[in-house]
């Protein structure tokens, strides 16, 4: 019997879904830009709602492409906030696999207090850009030859061969979005990231899980040592034989991965009490 189901909710008055399940520490699962949640999460929330509360919501205008997207990074962190105001949860450990990270990435540095930890799934979070980027990708000509290299480089056929240690794993819905004439959640995707990031904190201290055969621009494996070596106190685990979406292609070794993280950093903080041993009831 399946743990996690559909719920529907509105938030600021427009509807919204979030697949919940499970008990225990909340973890908030966001994704990326090529899809909705079950795209990139259902290999893996049944085995986390086992030891986890798993909200993985899907984005206006991303996961969801019946609602219009919500225009930048720090809009996206506001609506996940709203999210767990809704669901009655203060705070969550949070997860993002790819354009997921930047969003993830901003909801920490806006809600600290809201944020137990971060884990940062084949992506780099987007950085602060200038004004002017985001005026000159609402032009008409500037934006068709935006939306032209990020069709060639994210959202075309040939895009699974860089992005899957093996491409046969891909999920169906997954290939239906790259074989699309028009994707349905670019232009939200293209919106959000003409206007940059938020300057994050360096004490985030997440932990990097990296398919190790990522080929994608700006994903590799060197990227990855790069993040790790920019983010003091982060950690780096790397997934031998898988790509873009470690936790499709080998959903085991990713929950061991953000589990054993999530636990040894929960029980870090538990108080302790004589001995050095967690006090009763911690």
């Amino acid at each position: 019997m399946s743990t996690v189901s559909l719920k529907e909710i509105a938030i600021d008055g427009r509807p919204a879904s979030v697949h919940v399940g499970g008990q225990g520490e909340p973890l908030l699962l966001v994704h990326g830009a090529w899809g909705g949640a079950p795209m990139h999460w259902a290999p893996v929330w049944e085995r986390f709602s086992e030891r986890f509360q798993v909200i993985a919501p899907d984005l206006p205008g991303i996961g969801r492409t019946d609602t219009p997207g919500l225009g930048s990074l720090g809009a996206y962190a506001r609506w996940l906030e709203r999210l767990l105001d809704e669901l009655g949860v203060a705070s969550a450990w949070c997860v993002g696999n790819s354009f997921g990270v930047s969003v993830v990435s901003s909801f920490a540095t806006l809600f600290a207090s809201r944020c137990r930890g971060l884990v940062f799934v084949n992506g780099v979070p987007i950085p602060p850009l200038p004004r002017f980027v985001g005026w000159l990708g609402a032009r008409p000509l500037p934006r068709r030859v935006l939306r032209a290299l990020m069709r060639k480089q994210t959202y075309s056929p040939g895009v699974l061969g860089r992005a899957y240690a093996d491409p046969g794993r891909a999920p169906a819905a997954l290939r239906d979005v790259l074989e699309s004439a028009n994707p349905p959640p670019l232009e939200a995707v293209i919106d959000a990231a003409i206007q940059g990031g938020l300057r994050a904190p360096l004490s985030l201290n997440p932990l990097l899980v990296w398919g190790e055969a990522d080929q994608l621009l700006g994903n590799s494996a060197d990227d990855a040592k790069k993040l790790h070596a920019s983010l003091p106190g982060s950690q780096l685990t790397f997934i031998p034989a898988t790509g873009h979406m470690p936790q499709v292609e080998n959903p085991e070794a990713f929950v061991d991965a953000v589990s054993r993280f999530i636990e040894a950093r929960a029980a870090a903080a538990r108080p302790r009490g004589f001995g050095g041993q967690a006090s009763p009831g911690a």
